[in-house]
Parts: C-alpha cells; sequence; structure tokens
C-alpha cells in the first residue's frame, strides 16, 4: 500500500493559539518498510498528551526490506523532506527498530545490586540472543519480582537485542539527515505505550500490527511486554500474492487489493489470492497467541488490539476473530491523548489512527519510567558534545557581539578625542613653518594639545583588552562546563592579592605571601555542570589562566543531570589594553 502524505499545513500545529510552551516534548520516529513517520508529543502534568505535529513520508520500494536499513541515501533523504513538511518543533528523536533480527527475551536473575545486575543480564543474554554477543546491541529492564514458596526470590528481566548491522545502519540514516538520536527503542514497546488500555488490567492482552513488510505480535499485561514475535508477513505479502496471480505490476495489484471491498469490483482471481495470503496470515498470528497461553504461567489472551496499514486488508479483522476465537478490537492511539491543536479531518484522524500507533508510541514515556535503548553510549557521548559545542560557539558569537558594540563605543569616543587631536597637531604644524616667531602662540598651542592628550591617555590606561578576556575564558573552560548570565564590567586599577579559599589562584608563587597585582575587571557569571566533581575542575582549570585572578565559586544547586553555581573572576593588569603610548605627547 502506498502511503498518504499529510500536508505540513493541515497537520503542523499553529504557534499562533498563544499557548505557553510545554514543558516537555518529545518526537516519536517511526521507520517503516514503505513510509517514515514521526509524531510530536507535549507533556502537561495532569493532563493527556497533546499532539503537537504528525507527519508521513513514503519511501521508495527496497529503501527498508524486513525492518532493516537497505539504502541509507534514500532514507536521509526522506527524513529531511518529512522534516522540512511536518513542522516539527525540535530535531533530537528517539526511533523505533523492528525486524527478524531485533529481538525480546524474558530471563530470570537473582536479586542483584544494579551495578551486578547489569553485569549478570549481558552474561545470561549471551545464552539466549541468537547473535554473536560481539555484534548485538543490548537493553533490559527489570519488569517485577518472583516470589515462589521454598525458593529465593528472583527478578524477571525482559533482554532486548538487536543486531549491531541493523542499529549502525538506522544510526547512519538518522544521522545523515540531521537528526539528533535521543534513544532506540523497540517497536513492539512503543506499540503497548500507544494502545495499552489500563481498563483491562490483570488481563494479557495481544497487539497486533500489521505493517507493509513486517507484522508484530506482542503480547502484554497493563503494559509489561510478555511475549513478541515479528513475522515477515503483512500487507506486501498480500499485494504480492495477487500480483502473482494476476500476473500484474506490484502497483496495480495494490490498487485492485484497496478494490477488494467493493462488490464486483475485482476479478475472483485476485479475491482468491486475498483469502490465501489473509489465511496465512492469521494462522501465523494464532500459532503465536496460542503458544503464548501455552507457556507456563501464562493465562489466556482476553482480546486482541489490530492495527498497521495491512490491517485493513479485507477479510483480515473476521478472519482472525474468527479463527481465535477471541474479541478483536481496532486499536486507536489517539484515544488517549489530545489532538484538538492539528486541524485533522476525520479521514486524517482516521488515517494516524491506522498508522500512527508506532510513531505516538516512541514519543510517550513508558509506563514505569524506563525504556529499552540500544543507541551506543558512543553515539550519546558524541551527541552531548556537539551540543556542548554549539552552546559555547553561540555564547562566545553573542559575546562577539556586545563586545564588538562596546568597541563600537569606546572607538567613537577615542575618535572623537582623535578629532580633536588631528586637528591641534595640525594647527601646530602650521604654527611651526608659519608663525615661529610668535613663541607664547606655539607654547599656549603645545599646551593645548597636552590637555587634548590628557582626555585620551585615561581612557585608554583603563581600557581592558575584551578580546584578550573572551579568548582566555574560550582556551581554559572545561568542555563539561558552560557559561550564562555572563557580565564583564572594567574597574578602575586597584590592588588585589591572594586566591579564594580552596582555589588555586594558578599563578606561580613562592613559599611567602602572594604578590599584589592590579586588577582592572570584574567576570560574574553562573556555570552549568554536570557533576559537582566538575565545578572543582571548572574553578582550577580558569585559576590557570595568566589574566584572571580571585576565581570565586559561590554554592550550586543540583537540577537533574546538571549542577548550576555562581562564579567571580578579577581581570588583572595583564589584560590592559596597549593603546596609549600612541597617544602620549612627550615632555620635550
Amino acid at each position: 500500500m502506498r502511503p498518504v502524505n499529510f500536508p505540513a499545513s493541515q497537520i503542523a500545529a499553529s504557534s499562533a493559539n498563544g499557548d505557553l510552551v510545554p514543558p516537555h516534548r518529545l518526537i516519536g520516529l517511526d521507520v517503516g518498510t514503505s513510509a517514515v513517520r514521526a509524531a510530536e508529543l507535549s507533556m502537561h502534568p495532569g493532563s493527556p498528551p497533546v499532539l503537537e505535529a504528525f507527519g508521513q513520508v513514503g519511501l521508495r520500494p527496497g529503501t527498508i526490506d524486513a525492518g532493516e536499513v537497505v539504502d541509507g541515501g534514500q532514507l536521509s533523504q526522506a527524513l529531511q523532506r518529512l522534516w522540512r513538511e511536518g513542522g516539527f518543533g525540535d530535531r533530537r528523536v528517539r526511533v523505533g527498530v523492528a525486524g527478524l533480527r531485533a529481538i525480546v527475551r524474558e530471563v530470570e536473575m537473582p536479586l542483584l545490586p544494579p551495578d551486578e545486575l547489569q553485569s549478570a543480564v549481558r552474561f545470561q543474554a549471551d545464552e539466549v540472543l541468537p547473535f554473536p554477543f560481539e555484534q548485538t546491541a543490548l537493553s533490559f529492564k527489570v519488569v517485577g519480582q518472583i516470589a515462589e514458596p521454598e525458593q529465593p526470590p528472583r527478578l524477571r528481566v525482559l533482554v532486548a537485542g538487536a543486531h549491531q548491522a541493523l542499529i549502525d545502519a538506522l544510526i547512519g540514516a538518522v544521522q545523515g539527515a540531521g537528526l539528533e538520536l535521543v534513544s532506540i527503542d523497540l517497536t513492539t514497546a512503543a506499540l503497548v505505550r500507544a494502545l495499552c488500555d489500563p481498563r483491562i488490567a490483570g488481563q494479557p492482552e495481544a497487539v497486533v500490527a500489521v505493517g507493509t513488510g513486517l507484522t508484530s505480535i506482542v503480547v502484554h499485561d497493563n503494559g509489561v511486554l510478555q511475549f513478541v514475535r515479528t513475522i515477515d508477513l503483512g500487507g506486501g505479502s498480500i499485494t504480492r500474492s495477487i500480483a502473482s496471480a494476476l500476473d500484474v505490476p506490484y502497483m496495480d495489484a495494490e490498487l485492485i487489493k484497496h478494490r477488494l471491498g467493493i462488490p464486483g469490483a475485482a476479478d475472483d482471481r485476485a479475491r482468491s489470492a486475498c483469502d490465501r495470503a489473509v489465511g496465512e496470515l492469521v494462522e501465523q498470528i494464532s500459532s503465536s497467541i496460542r503458544f503464548f497461553s501455552s507457556l507456563p504461567g501464562r493465562g489466556p489472551v482476553s482480546r486482541i488490539q489490530l492495527t498497521g496499514a495491512g490491517a485493513r486488508a479485507v477479510g483480515l479483522f473476521d478472519r482472525l476473530r474468527s479463527e481465535t476465537g477471541l474479541q478483536v478490537v481496532v486499536g486507536s492511539p489517539l484515544a488517549a491523548i489530545d489532538a484538538s491543536r492539528l486541524p485533522l479531518t476525520p479521514e486524517q484522524a482516521s488515517e494516524i489512527d491506522a498508522i500512527g500507533a508506532v510513531a505516538i508510541g516512541l514519543a510517550l514515556p513508558d509506563l514505569d519510567g524506563e525504556s529499552f535503548n540500544l543507541l551506543p553510549q558512543s553515539v550519546v557521548d558524541q551527541a552531548a558534545a556537539d551540543r556542548m559545542r554549539r552552546r559555547v560557539l553561540t555564547g562566545a558569537l553573542g559575546l562577539g557581539i556586545v563586545l564588538a558594540g562596546l568597541t563600537g563605543w569606546r572607538l567613537l569616543q577615542v575618535h572623537d578625542a582623535e578629532q580633536q587631536l588631528a586637528t591641534l597637531n595640525s594647527q601646530n604644524t602650521a604654527i611651526k613653518t608659519v608663525d615661529i616667531p610668535k613663541y607664547d602662540k606655539v607654547v599656549a598651542l603645545r599646551n593645548a594639545v597636552a590637555a587634548q592628550s590628557a582626555l585620551v591617555v585615561p581612557l585608554l590606561t583603563e581600557e581592558v583588552d575584551w578580546l584578550v578576556v573572551l579568548n582566555q575564558i574560550s582556551q581554559y573552560i572545561p568542555p563539561t562546563a558552560t557559561l550564562s548570565n555572563l557580565t564583564m564590567t572594567a574597574t578602575t586599577g586597584v590592588s588585589a592579592s591572594g586566591s579564594s579559599p580552596g582555589v588555586s589562584s594558578g599563578h606561580p608563587s613562592g613559599s611567602g605571601p602572594p604578590t599584589p597585582t592590579t586588577v582592572i575587571g570584574n567576570i560574574t557569571t553562573s556555570v552549568i555542570t554536570t557533576t559537582l566533581s566538575a565545578v572543582t575542575t571548572w574553578g582550577q582549570s580558569m585559576s590557570q589562566s595568566p589574566i584572571f585572578t580571585n576565581v570565586d565559586l559561590s554554592g550550586g544547586i543540583s537540577s537533574g543531570s546538571t549542577v548550576t553555581f555562581g562564579a567571580t573572576l578579577q581581570i588583572e593588569g595583564r589584560a590592559h589594553g596597549q593603546r596609549v603610548a600612541e597617544y602620549s605627547v612627550p615632555t620635550k
């Protein structure tokens, strides 16, 4: 089935509604066989998540095969187009991965501290995952505790694993589109988050997502995954069956498939081919659900939620209900979120309900606060370093603009004085060449020149070379720190000595008392670091600069993964401007 593209003008939320910026936004990115889809949600405490934007762009056949990236360049181009047209407010995304080489296994582990559990799980995963351990991206989370009579308590742990080649190809294509990966989750986990109905807690439920190339079957109990299976059948296999029966191209067979629901509008051979393919798909789904129910300690499945673009195939709904004997309902990811900000027509809302479960589920926080993340730590660290560099460059650019303005104002003052001085020098030259006999006039003019020089020199004496100061900040600031609220002021030269308690001045000293220095400026700023130890690192690093003294750190506050503290620095006379000699008048 060829996907429908949603125009950005119809789907992107308007910013003219006067709403405040939401406290937290997440973007889920679903990379499917026939299309890429993204959903942006904002989280408001005490209210349902709000759908801020949704978009879809079709993929060329063969770009994705069985959940794996085959043509990364085509995928990157599609993602760039999606971001141009979709009205998304950020480039940071949570991506889902699916396929025959992305699986979930449940293992039992003894009660262990968190630092020991990770190593133990990795060792256990080597025995249950079908890939070589060194070629596997791994993530896990604890989903429960097992307590049995006369048995030590154990942990139920879900282990998600994917072949590293699948992950690397996905990372390359997403980064090639200029997007930043926050996490890589399993699409099956995202399906559960999008469609979990708390009203049936305690009764296992099956979510069946029929895509173009793959069908995902996941059984959960109140959002906790209990069984996951992916089969390489979907809407595309039904289309191929029709194409083979009628000997027509794939795209023609796709159109024929959509007309099968119209009485008398389709060839009987097409109906028979569709029935056979649907029957094979239903058998795979039914056998998977029966297998789950036969596992020790598992209860019967209460119902099936059906979703995905391929779920609309003629006969699938009724055949699945008849084959399993279970209640079958159409899943609606929009039911649990607020989509009122988007100008959706009923047809568009129905389309999002059919195809948007994975993208919306990826943008939703996990029900127990902990999601799978198959993204390598090296990619996370590199993204953090890139963000830090962008912040430093942005801050430096802002400072440069401010300093340019201050410098321009100062230059205007100096220019006015220079103009006056140039005029007097011109008059002095005329006196020397024309009015030498008039000695008194020459003396008076020289005194006037000296008076004008006295106006210029004090300004230059107190001048701070701000470009030198900015260069020293950029040179000595640690990579783990970011500056904000930076204020730099010049002061009349005063003496200062020593350093703040606990922070070295960074300048050579002997065993005697500190040598007094001349302070010509002050800096106050707020410093944001990642850890408390980074606070000391910042102070020690800035104290190494030859122009800073008395580095003083005030109390900080910790907020989440950052530590913010205030700081003051004094600028020594080494940062004086060097233009005084140019405007001084010789004594003789």
